[in-house]
Formats: structure tokens, C-alpha cells, sequence
């Protein structure tokens, strides 16, 4: 009789194989035992006579998995065939909750199989059982022997049974497993059908069955034709003396058989909890050395769902609203569940407890009918991994019987707990990378300021090498005018003529030698004190002063836009920065062109009114990668000592510094046909048509 123990949630039940001596019982355990434990980790247990043929039974505990939240285990009897061994029989077919008679195919023992079918159906009564409840799986063996009986006047004899017809050759294993399925789905259909209403849970019909196939399914894949050795000397024994012994070796037996189904449960849950502990140590081997929160959540979860065999695993965590957001779902599985109000709504209460929070039946806590997974899950656990953060690990079983144990809860809250530790390792290391990267930043920045610092001082360098070598040259021309006219002056008492001469040489050099200093000091006070104020200035007069300052005598050519009424200007320094345009024009254009000067409204940046002051000549112009080098100070053509012309090269800085505190700006533009426009644009006092502006 099939035994339900609630504490341990285990489910033993007996299965008989019953058949005429010699028949083929004992040869289907050896090849369910080699074909279900083909690595031979738990025993075949056999008594038998010292003749070596068997005696009582052979005894197989079988793990089935587990079925309405019970773990299964099956205790294979089979009983003696020899006809004197009756009352043996009937001692081992009590309780049986199903069995499997096991017919012989040779036409030579026709006689035995009716008679052992007889007696099967009267030792049923003799225990108090009705022959048409109890289960029973007719396997017709030997089918290739020749002249085997026809199945269907084989399955003629056997009428009377529930009777479901299995064909088999037992030694090559075939029929073998697919009897012994059919044998259990049987017997467990019967005994969830006669389960108590507290221990039985609602099972849609098939999911039964479905549970047996996926617990077949590796050993049916694993099923090959084989011959089993003769010899029965791997199995271990319990050899009997003598058939007086009959009644102490039968309860020898059974007692052995429940110590050895008992030492195999044990032996199992310890390997079970093993495996796990391995497993969970592999998971903690691969995630120890990343870093990487992901890779480390999604760890965990495929182990939860490995281990415990769980349908769905999910880090969790409640948003400012007390919503369950997935942080991590493993293949997608609880989404559904989120996504309801009612189960968002007990995902909630469940990550907001103090502790592990296990629910044994899920479809008793939501309502029937909504669109929830609840229908192919039937027990969910959560275990907090971070209560101040309410971030939990939840774990969901599949129906129809994978309930929760205190053992998987006990797994369950280990890994939640090395969980948390990874992601606090993951935190602290990314709290040391952003610091790390901060710090990266700065001293990229720091060698940026650096770096900037050292061009800097390089360029103001090159300018001081710049300004020695160009004021040196330029000074020690008139200086060395100066000088030689002095001493002349000084020996020389001839003509009034050639003295006025030297005197007028001196005073040429010394006014080229006031020149240079005034342009060093003008420079120098660009970057002293404040903006003089703009005064409305006629372009005319504008003009002349910047003719006057660069000496400009006949080959400049002015043209002013009459729509040029006046100039905001400094009326110190906006004429000066047109005489430096001009100067250096006459400087590089040819002795046989004219230097331009044009004044003209135009359109400055962002559509503003401005008047635009252009010198154009026709030198050689300027590369486009020298334009910019040719606005620094002290820089100008040609050598410092061969062909580079005079001045110390401050003429467009100056000019563009001037501009540029006049709200304008300073520009070059090649000209077509060779040479250059300088164009300062400044601001303007009034506006100008769009029409106007557009020719401008």
C-alpha cells in the first residue's frame, strides 16, 4: 500500500512484477537497473537461493521525481514462479499498488502463463484487493523466440485485466522501460485518484502523464539492443541456505528492502544537496573574478533555475510606487506575472517581507481566472538579497508538484546572500573605477593645462626670439646711420653742403629709430587701460589721417561707398590700423600698382550692420597656412638678415587688436589675379536695406 509522508513529503509505492518461473521478472529489473543507472551508483539487492535462482523478490528502489509536490519512489518486487513458493507470493503482492505480469511467448509454457495468471488474480483476493481495481501491465515476453505465440491469442488469456498489452524481449532490453512507464502511470493515476483532498492538488488531465515522460525521457533517449551477462555475480546477494528459512528470509527482506529504500532516499537528498553546494561553488568560481553586474545576476539566476529546477528566476526590486521592477529576468519568464495588477500585487507583499517568504500553492493566492502564469506553476519562494534597497530573488516552481523543500529555501537564501556580495563588490569596484576615472580625467586634464601652458610659453619664446632679432636689425640700421654721420660730422670741416647732408642723415635715422620705438610703445599700450569711446568719424577724414600716419604719397587709390555717412571709431587708433594695412600693401605690392583703400557697408556675423574698411594690393599674396602666422607679432616675409622687409612686424597684429576692440574684426582674402585685401568690419551706426545689405 502506497505510504504519503507529510513531514518529508515523499511518496513510496510498490510495484510487483508477477509472472511462471523463469518468465523474464527478474531480467526486466537488471535492465531497468542498468538502463536508469548506467553508472551503477545505487544497488541491485537480490535474495536468492544457493542455486542461484531466485527465491523471494529482487528489490529496486526507483526515483521518479517528484509528483504533486511528493518525491516519488518505487519499490520493484518480483516474486518467486517455482509453484511451491504460493504463500511467498501472496506475502509479497500484498499492498502492491499495481503490478506487471510478465508472460512467457513460448508455446511450450502456454499452460504456466494461464496458471500464473490464475493464481496472480486469487492472491489479489487473498489480500483483500479487487482483482479489477488494482493495475495491472500485461508484458508479453520473449516475442522473439520462434514460434512465439500470437500477441492477440496471448492477449486473449489475459482479458480479464485493466489490461494494458506490452510486447518485449526483456534481454535486449527492448519493451522494457515502456512497460515499466506504463506500470507507473497506471499506479499513480490510481493512487492520486484515491489521495486524501488535503494531500491531493488540482492536476489537469495529462500533466500526469507529462511528468512521467519528462522523467523517462533521458532514459528512453539512453535505451540501446543489449545482452546482459550471464552471470548475476554484480549484483550483490542475500543468499538463503535452505527453503525452511522461508518465513525469516521474507521478513529479512522486507525489512531490507525499507532500510534500502530509505538509505537511497537519504543517499539521494545528500547528493542533491551536494550537487547544489558544487554547483553554487562553480557559479561563485565563474562570477568571483568580473565585475560585471549583469553577467553576476544572471549567474545566480541560472543557477536557481539548474539546481532547483525552478521555471522562472528573477532579481526583483520595488519602485518608488512599491511596484516589483525586474531587474534581471532569466528568460523572460515572470514578466506575465509583473505584469498583472494581482500578481505585481503579491510580488510586492512578498519582497516587502522581513524573510524568506515560500508560498506552497500559488493558485491559492490569486484569483482564478486571470492571465497569470499560476496555471504551469504551482510554488514560488523569495529571498531578500538587499532589504534596505527591497531587492529580492524569487524563484517560481513548475506544476504540477515541484514544491519548495526547506533545503531548496536554505539554497535559495545561500545564494541570495552570495549575491549580495557580488553586487556590493560590483558596487564598491565601480565606485573605485569611476573614482579611478575621475582621477584619469584630471590628470589628462592637468597635462592638457599643461601642455598648453608649455606652447604657450614656446610661442611667447619664438616671440621673444622674434622681437630680439627683429628689433636688433631694425635699431642697429639707424643707430649704425646715426653713428657713422656723427663721426663725419665730427672730422670733417669742408662744405656747408655735404655737413647739412650728415645732419640731415642723423635726423632721418632718428626719426626711423622714434618710429620704431613709438610702435613698440603703441603695442605695448594696447593691453593697458580701458576701451576709449567710439566717436561718430567722417570715413573722409578717416582716411587721410591713415594716408599721413603710413606716408603715403600718389600710388594709393581711394574709393568710399556713399552710403558710408560715418565710422564709430577711436580716433586715435582706428586710423592707425588702417596706416598698418596700407603700409604693409605698399610694402609687398609692385612699384608699377596702386594700392586700394575702400570703404563700403557689409553684414557681420548674425545679420549685424557694420562698415567695412579693405586695403587690397597686388603682391604675392599669402598661403592659406601663413595667414595666421602672419597676424602674430614680431612675424613678417622673408629673412630677418637677407630679404625681409623693413619694420618689426607688429603692423596687422597691431591692426587686429585695434579692430577687435572696436567690436570688429580683422580678416585676409585672396584676391583674384595675386594679391591680398586686408578687410577690418566694424560695427555701424545705421542700418541698411535688405537690399542693400545683400550687395554689400
Amino acid at each position: 500500500m502506497a505510504q504519503w509522508n507529510r513531514t518529508d513529503r515523499t511518496l513510496v509505492a510498490k510495484l510487483v512484477y508477477y509472472g511462471p518461473a523463469l518468465g523474464g521478472k527478474t531480467t526486466n529489473l537488471r535492465v531497468l537497473h542498468r538502463l536508469t543507472d548506467p553508472e551503477g551508483t545505487q544497488k541491485l539487492v537480490a535474495v536468492n537461493t544457493a542455486d542461484d535462482r531466485t527465491l523471494f523478490f529482487d528489490l529496486l528502489p526507483f526515483d521518479l521525481g517528484s509528483v504533486l509536490g511528493y518525491k516519488v519512489a518505487i519499490k520493484l518486487y518480483t516474486v518467486p514462479g517455482q509453484v511451491r513458493y504460493d504463500a511467498t507470493r501472496r506475502i509479497v503482492l500484498s499492498g502492491a499498488d499495481a503490478v506487471v505480469f510478465v508472460a512467457d511467448s513460448d508455446p511450450e509454457r502456454s499452460a504456466d502463463d494461464r496458471a500464473s495468471w490464475e493464481d496472480l488474480r486469487k492472491n489479489i483476493r487473498a489480500n483483500g484487493l479487487d482483482p479489477a481495481a488494482v493495475p495491472v501491465i500485461v508484458q508479453l515476453n520473449k516475442r522473439d523466440l520462434p514460434g512465439a505465440v500470437p500477441e492477440a491469442t496471448m492477449a486473449a488469456w489475459f482479458a480479464g485485466a485493466s489490461a494494458r498489452v506490452v510486447p518485449s524481449i526483456a534481454a535486449d532490453g527492448v519493451g522494457v522501460l515502456e512497460t515499466f512507464l506504463e506500470a507507473s502511470r497506471a499506479m499513480l493515476e490510481r493512487l492520486v485518484a484515491l489521495a486524501e483532498p488535503s494531500t491531493r492538488r488540482s492536476l489537469a488531465p495529462g500533466d500526469l502523464a507529462a511528468q512521467l515522460d519528462r522523467a523517462f525521457a533521458p532514459h528512453l533517449a539512453r535505451r540501446r539492443p543489449f545482452v546482459l551477462p550471464a552471470s548475476q555475480g554484480s549484483d550483490p546477494a542475500i543468499v538463503a541456505g535452505g527453503e525452511n528459512l522461508l518465513e525469516s528470509a521474507l521478513a529479512t527482506s522486507l525489512a531490507l528492502g525499507t532500510e534500502t529504500a530509505d538509505a537511497h532516499a537519504r543517499a539521494t537528498r545528500l547528493e542533491r544537496e551536494a550537487d547544489a553546494l558544487r554547483r553554487l561553488s562553480d557559479v561563485l568560481r565563474a562570477t568571483g573574478a568580473t565585475f560585471e553586474r549583469e553577467a553576476l545576476v544572471d549567474a545566480a539566476l541560472a543557477a536557481a533555475v539548474e539546481v532547483l529546477g525552478a521555471d522562472a528566476a528573477a532579481l526583483l526590486t520595488l519602485d518608488h510606487s512599491r511596484r516589483p521592477v525586474a531587474e534581471r529576468d532569466h528568460q523572460g519568464r515572470l514578466a506575465p506575472l509583473i505584469a498583472t495588477p494581482e500578481g505585481a500585487a503579491l510580488l510586492a507583499r512578498m519582497i516587502d517581507s522581513d524573510g524568506p517568504c515560500v508560498l506552497d500553492d500559488l493558485a491559492d493566492e490569486l484569483p482564478p481566472g486571470i492571465d497569470s502564469p499560476a496555471s504551469r506553476w504551482c510554488a514560488m519562494a523569495s529571498v531578500p538579497v538587499d532589504a534596505r534597497e527591497h531587492r529580492a530573488l524569487v524563484a517560481a516552481m513548475p506544476a504540477p508538484d515541484r514544491c519548495l523543500r526547506e533545503g531548496d529555501v536554505r539554497f535559495l537564501a545561500t545564494l541570495a546572500g552570495h549575491l549580495a556580495v557580488g553586487l556590493e563588490k560590483v558596487r564598491a569596484h565601480g565606485a573605485v573605477e569611476a573614482e579611478r576615472d575621475r582621477l584619469d580625467e584630471a590628470v589628462q586634464d592637468r597635462t592638457r593645462a599643461l601642455r598648453r601652458a608649455y606652447e604657450d610659453l614656446r610661442a611667447v619664446e619664438a616671440t621673444k626670439d622674434r622681437f630680439l632679432a627683429n628689433v636688433s636689425h631694425e635699431m642697429r640700421t639707424p643707430l649704425t646711420a646715426i653713428v657713422s654721420a656723427a663721426s663725419f660730422l665730427e672730422d670733417y670741416d669742408g662744405e656747408r653742403a655735404q655737413r647739412a647732408e650728415m645732419a640731415g642723415t642723423i635726423r632721418r635715422a632718428a626719426g626711423a629709430l622714434s618710429g620704431l620705438i613709438d610702435g613698440l610703445l603703441r603695442v605695448a599700450r594696447l593691453d593697458v587701460g580701458g576701451d576709449a569711446p567710439l566717436e561718430p568719424a567722417l570715413p573722409e577724414e578717416i582716411v587721410a589721417e591713415a594716408l599721413r600716419l603710413a606716408h603715403a604719397t600718389g600710388a594709393v587709390s581711394v574709393l568710399i561707398d556713399p552710403r558710408v555717412e560715418s565710422v564709430p571709431a577711436d580716433p586715435d587708433r582706428l586710423p592707425r590700423a588702417l596706416a598698418n594695412l596700407v603700409e604693409n600693401a605698399m610694402k609687398f605690392a609692385p612699384a608699377d600698382e596702386e594700392v586700394e583703400v575702400r570703404l563700403a557697408p557689409c553684414v557681420l556675423d548674425g545679420a549685424a550692420r557694420g562698415v567695412a574698411l579693405s586695403v587690397l594690393d597686388r603682391g604675392p599674396g599669402l598661403a592659406e597656412d601663413e595667414v595666421e602666422r602672419a597676424f602674430a607679432p614680431f612675424e613678417q616675409g622673408g629673412h630677418a638678415l637677407t630679404g625681409k622687409p623693413s619694420g618689426l612686424g607688429l603692423g596687422l597684429y597691431e591692426a587686429r587688436a585695434i579692430a577687435r576692440r572696436h567690436g570688429g574684426t580683422l580678416v585676409h582674402l585672396p584676391r583674384k589675379g595675386g594679391g591680398s585685401e586686408f578687410r577690418i568690419a566694424v560695427p555701424a551706426d545705421t542700418a541698411l536695406a535688405p537690399a542693400e545689405a545683400q550687395r554689400a
